[in-house]
Order: C-alpha cells, then sequence, then structure tokens
C-alpha cells in the first residue's frame, strides 16, 4: 500500500473513524514512552517520594529540637552559673597574697602566733577529677582555744581549705604574756585547693 491508498482511505471513512484514527496516533508517543520509560520514571517517582518522606522527618526532628531550644538554653545558662559559682569557690589558680593576708589578720585578731608557714608542690590526688592541691605546713603558738578558733575560721574561709595532720605539742612557756594558759605549739598540714 502506497502513501495515497492511505490518504484515499482515511478521507473516504468515516468521519468517527478518522477521529479515532488521529486520536490513536497522538496516543502512540505517549505509549511509547510508557512503554519504554514507564520502569525508569516509576523508580523515580518512587525515590522521589521517599526523599519528600526523608527530608519531612528531618524536619520534624529539627522542629523538636526547635522547641526544646529555649529549654536547653535555660539549663545552659543555669549551668554556667553554676559553674562560675564553683570558680569563686575553686579558683583557677592560688592567690598566695590573699591566703597570707587572710592568715595575718586572723593571727592577729585571735591572738595567734604563726611560727611557719611552707607551702609545698601542687599535686592531683586524683587524674579523674579537675582539681589540684596544694599542701601548706604550718606551725602555730598559742593557747589550745585560739589555736581551735583559728584552724576552725581557717576551713571556713571564703577560698576552699581544709586542715589535715593537726598535731599538738607540748606547751612552752610564754615569757611575754605571763600568764596562766598554757600555750601549744601546733603544727598542720593546709591544704589549698585550685580548679585546672
Amino acid at each position: 500500500m502506497e502513501l495515497e491508498d492511505l490518504i484515499d482511505k482515511y478521507r473516504n471513512s468515516k468521519r468517527q473513524m478518522r477521529y479515532s484514527l488521529v486520536g490513536l496516533l497522538a496516543l502512540l508517543p505517549a505509549l511509547n514512552t510508557w512503554f519504554n520509560q514507564g520502569e525508569a520514571l516509576e523508580a523515580r517517582r518512587l525515590q522521589a517520594e521517599a526523599d519528600v518522606n526523608e527530608e519531612r522527618q528531618k524536619f520534624e526532628a529539627a522542629k523538636q529540637k526547635v522547641a526544646e531550644l529555649p529549654a536547653l538554653m535555660a539549663k545552659l545558662s543555669e549551668i554556667e552559673d553554676e559553674l562560675n559559682r564553683a570558680k569563686q569557690i575553686l579558683p583557677d589558680r592560688i592567690e598566695m597574697d590573699g591566703i597570707l593576708a587572710s592568715l595575718g589578720n586572723l593571727e592577729k585578731e585571735l591572738d595567734v602566733k604563726i611560727v611557719k608557714f611552707t607551702p609545698g608542690q601542687e599535686y592531683q590526688p586524683n587524674v579523674t577529677l579537675e582539681y589540684k592541691e596544694m599542701p601548706v605546713d604550718l606551725v602555730l603558738q598559742a593557747p589550745f582555744s585560739q589555736t581551735m578558733r583559728f584552724l576552725d575560721r581557717l576551713v571556713h574561709m571564703p577560698n576552699l581549705t581544709h586542715v589535715r595532720n593537726i598535731q599538738f605539742g607540748n606547751s612552752i612557756q610564754d615569757m611575754a604574756k605571763k600568764s596562766d594558759t598554757p600555750v601549744l605549739e601546733t603544727s598542720a598540714r593546709l591544704i589549698l585547693f585550685k580548679g585546672m
């Protein structure tokens, strides 16, 4: 069949047949695409839907985190406040001048004589904890009651201190005072703490 015969048959056919034939010819490219690329397009569509769902889940998770953000910020602020308070109690470095000034004031106030004040080397008693200790050997001369008040005030100083190894020696003659209260020589180890 030649092209002219086909054209003649087309012209002689009924109008409905011609419309059907034109519709069929119009559908041929779509059917060709469907049969040749349909599976790939369906796979791409499924992948796009999966990507949309994944991104939606990420969005919901991010939305949840944003909702939790004010509570986390409040908690962070609270932790920073606690850290600042802890740094006041446990400073980053030991101010020996301040310690000596405090001890001198206590010495005058409580009428105690500090005979020996020997700082030692800093060390970290426990490697898992982030603080260091500095031992200071003290020798005091005073009556027992004043010595105990001095040591009590010492451990209640604003910076964190601790007293260990308190040993009371024999009473010594206090020629200057000539009082009835015996003066004891007391040795102790003052522990100063610092953060790292």
